[in-house]
Formats: structure tokens, C-alpha cells, sequence
């Protein structure tokens, strides 16, 4: 089974909150999730600098495949039955502009988003 590891900050609510999604949906335990405070991976895999992973979640593939941001969100969707044809309409061109337009809107102000759902 190759498995793919995806890469994400573990200080950030909204990014716990997708991660507890994703493993409703990942019920194969296809997707190992790698907590940025502690990104233990296999020695295939070079890891982008902390400053770039900070920024936005990645998705490392068993194939060397790297997907990050919206992108990772899209392979993350294709991976699974039932969740396949969202990752394919979100991966189409107009769409996936405005996926990583919004994606990196959210990413940059995941904190202040966070903090002001919990008032």
C-alpha cells in the first residue's frame, strides 16, 4: 500500500478541524498525517524549508509527487470514492484559480480566523 503524508500545522484550529475530516474520510489510512511541530518522514522525501511549510499544507505522494496549498486539497479529494467527483470540479480552471485564491486567503489568516470563531 503506498501511503502519502501530508504535512500541516498543528498549532492551527482550522487546520485540526480539516484534519479530523479527513480522517472520517480516510478510513484506508492512505494519508499519514505529519504535525509541522514534528515532520518525521521517510528518507525518500527532502522537505521544503520551515518557512514555506509554515505557509500552507503539503502533500507528499509515494511517487516523489509534491502538492501543496489548494492543490493538496484537490489530490486529498481525488483520492477517495467519495469525495472524487468535488476534487475533480474543484480542479477545473476557473475553479481551481479561485480554490487557491480563497485557499491562500484562509492559509495567511488561519489565527485570526480561528480566534475569532471560537468569541
Amino acid at each position: 500500500m503506498s501511503h502519502w503524508y501530508l504535512i500541516y500545522d498543528d498549532s492551527c484550529p482550522i487546520c485540526l478541524g480539516a484534519l479530523e475530516r479527513l480522517k472520517k474520510l480516510d478510513r484506508a489510512d492512505l494519508i499519514i498525517p505529519t504535525p509541522l511541530s514534528r515532520p518525521e518522514l521517510p528518507a525518500e522525501f527532502v522537505l521544503p524549508a520551515k518557512e514555506e511549510l509554515i505557509k500552507q499544507m503539503y502533500l507528499l505522494g509515494p511517487d516523489n509527487e509534491v502538492f501543496k496549498g489548494a492543490d493538496a486539497v484537490m489530490k486529498i479529494l481525488s483520492i477517495f470514492p467519495q469525495s472524487k467527483m468535488l476534487g475533480w470540479l474543484i480542479s477545473l480552471p476557473i475553479l481551481k484559480q479561485l480554490s487557491r485564491i480563497c485557499y491562500g486567503i484562509i492559509a495567511r489568516h488561519r489565527m485570526k480566523i480561528s480566534n475569532s470563531l471560537t468569541r
